[in-house]
């Protein structure tokens, strides 16, 4: 045998981190256990089917004979020897390497026209002829030999190369002793039944391996290209290498050529090398698709095909033999005590992910024992069935691959409809939230706009209050009834000022008034207060003719300047004032400088300010201008800097 021995592909199952619930892993059982029956009643109904057409065949005389070199043309005509069929020469002639010649001969019936030949299998190459007319010649009949020991031969025999009576099949069989060297079983019988066994033979020696090796190649593309998109499912790296590794190996069934090396020995010992390879790789597969590591294991496994590798490769000649059988029976000794390791594991652990695939394991564990013992001679065959079992072990996978995504798209629909569920709550919480601020917002809008109106009227209607109270107490013999009915028109009309500013939103039509308009009555009244109380008020006014502000703004410099003067009025005892409003650029500047007695800067910002200064500070903030206070005896200076917006 050329090495066709094949372990099994066993374990070709999705890597996956979920455990495959138990009616999957039911279903799973059910599945396996019934292609283990049907895998098997194939191959039985094909024992039968061989069966039947021999027993209808004529008997069959089966002789054998050493050649005398590898470029013999005609059998020796002494030294033959009866022999059964299939044989393999290496127990009758041991170490032999070269030609063996068979010659099988028997009486055909009158009666029969014609016949079906099949001759299921030679070992490694050879050439045919019935009656001495050849019928079937291999490419090369000397090393590296032409690979035919997985190849059926059928003919049609009719006359004149048939003839009634006595007829012989010559065959030349060109091998090596090492490969199980020799001739399958040669089946005769009608042409129909011939045919047809000659079909289930190139199925399961042909057509199935090249399938299986067609699915290996396409599984590994899959699962490599699966692992390249998530490198952290390592499991899917390991299956792939698995898959090639296996790819290689199987291409022994269907290799018709020991290309590109010069000998089958270099292919055999390449050929081994890829088993224990696959066998590694097979282990930390089956580790990882566990979620399991065992650091010590996968080394010494490593160590161990490592050093087969290149014992296979430093032995030659005879001892490549022994060394062959030797590491070709721990490889496939690995695979089979993985897939039985595996099996117990998913008996013992009832969330295994092995579960599901122990069924399919157990097919790929007994044909790969099967195949063991007919590479050990043990069984009389070179038929090998790991290749075909694939398929069973890659439905077990289709079926864990096919409930991991139905879990999945379980998973999947659940999450949506929670999503769905928290977006509900999530909405109506934020409804609530949002009401909850708009009250908020609409009640401190409401404090604010009190706060302003408190403050306005404070600096307002309060100052002005204030100075006419001055007035009335310096000289309340000397107001008449026009200065008094003054006075209260002062009043009148600054709360007038509160009013029409309170009530003008900044978007109203009814247009801007020029910051000038406004200045003028303040400025008048102020005056007159100052002018009474016996304080000498200045003022210096440009560029502000056609300045062109919102209400509110204009309303809090009015207030500015009020509550500044009134301060002055209140506190500084001071002879003069002088103030200024002069537009710069972009900015508008006032000031308010008197020589009152002063105050210290410092505690006017702490918690003894008064309610005037407070307020200025509260203005300018609203107003987003730079106020600026210095103050010592004699001097005291209040600056504000407001920007103004560019004209459009």
């Amino acid at each position: 045998m050329p090495y066709q021995e094949h372990l099994p592909q066993a374990g070709r199952q999705l890597a996956h981190r979920g455990r495959v619930p138990g009616p999957k892993a039911r279903l799973a059982a059910l599945t396996g256990a019934c292609f283990f029956v049907l895998f098997f009643l194939f191959f039985f109904l094909l024992a039968a089917g061989t069966a039947r057409a021999q027993a209808t065949a004529p008997e069959l005389h089966v002789e054998a004979v050493r050649g005398t070199g590898w470029n013999d043309t005609a059998p020796p005509a002494e030294g033959w020897v009866p022999v059964s069929l299939p044989d393999s020469w290496a127990t009758r002639w041991p170490d032999f390497d070269g030609v063996v010649w068979y010659r099988l001969t028997w009486e055909q019936p009158a009666q029969m026209a014609e016949s079906g030949l099949l001759l299921h299998y030679l070992n490694m190459a050879g050439e045919v002829s019935l009656n001495g007319v050849p019928i079937s010649r291999d490419d090369s009949l000397v090393e590296p030999l032409t690979r035919a020991w997985n190849t059926p031969r059928y003919w049609l025999l009719a006359p004149p190369l048939l003839k009634p009576g006595r007829n012989t099949l010559l065959v030349r069989v060109s091998g090596l002793f090492a490969y199980q060297a020799g001739l399958g079983p040669v089946s005769l019988g009608t042409p129909a039944a011939m045919q047809a066994e000659f079909d289930r033979e190139r199925i399961v020696r042909r057509d199935l391996q090249v399938l299986g090796l067609a699915v290996s190649a396409a599984v590994s593309a899959f699962f490599a290209a699966l692992w390249l998109l998530r490198r952290r499912e390592t499991a899917y790296g390991w299956f792939a290498a698995m898959s090639v590794l296996w790819l290689l190996f199987g291409y022994n069934q269907i290799a018709t050529s020991p290309w590109p090396f010069a000998s089958n020995h270099s292919w055999q010992a390449m050929n081994t090398t890829l088993l224990l390879l696959f066998g590694v790789a097979y282990i930390v597969f089956a580790l990882r698709f566990c979620q399991r590591r065992m650091p010590r294991l996968e080394a010494v496994a490593l160590l161990v095909a490592a050093a087969g590798v290149v014992d296979l490769w430093i032995a030659s000649g005879p001892d490549l033999t022994a060394h062959r059988a030797i590491w070709t029976l721990v490889g496939g000794l690995t695979v089979i005590v993985v897939n039985s390791s595996s099996i117990v594991h998913a008996l013992r652990h009832r969330d295994s992910p092995m579960r599901s695939l122990a069924p399919f394991m157990a097919v790929s564990a007994l044909t790969a024992g099967h195949d063991l013992l007919v590479f050990t001679q043990v069984i009389d065959s070179n038929t090998y069935y790991t290749t075909m079992s694939s398929y069973v072990l890659l439905l077990g996978m289709a079926l864990t691959q096919a409930a991991r995504f139905v879990q999945s798209l379980k998973r999947i629909e659940n999450f949506n409809n929670e999503l769905i569920e928290e977006v509900n709550a999530a909405k109506a919480e934020l409804a609530a939230t949002l009401a909850q601020q708009h009250a908020l917002e609409l009640t401190h809008a409401r404090i604010g706009e009190r706060v302003n109106l408190v403050s306005d009227l404070h600096d307002g209607l309060g100052g002005m209050l204030v100075g006419s109270i001055a007035t009335l107490e310096r000289r309340p013999e000397e107001l008449t009834a026009p200065q008094l009915l003054a006075m209260l028109k002062s009043l009148r009309d600054d709360l007038r000022l509160i009013i029409d500013a309170t009530g003008r939103g900044e978007g109203d039509g009814d247009g801007a008034r020029a910051f000038g308009e406004l200045l003028v009555p303040l400025r008048h009244r102020i005056s007159q207060l100052l002018d009474a109380n016996g304080i000498d008020c200045r003022w210096q006014v440009s560029g502000i003719d056609t300045l062109e502000l919102p209400p509110s703004h204009s309303l809090e410099l009015l207030r500015f300047l009020q509550e500044a003067l009134t301060n002055v009025l209140k506190h500084s005892a001071s002879q003069r004032v002088d103030v200024a409003v002069q537009r710069a650029g972009h900015e508008l500047h006032l000031s308010v400088r008197d020589d009152g007695r002063g105050f210290v800067v410092d505690e006017a910002g702490g918690k003894a300010a008064g309610t005037g200064l407070r307020s200025l500070r509260a203005r300018a903030r609203r107003l987003g201008a730079e106020l600026q206070l210095d103050s010592r005896p004699g001097d005291t200076h209040v600056a504000l800097r407001v920007p103004l917006a560019p004209a459009a």
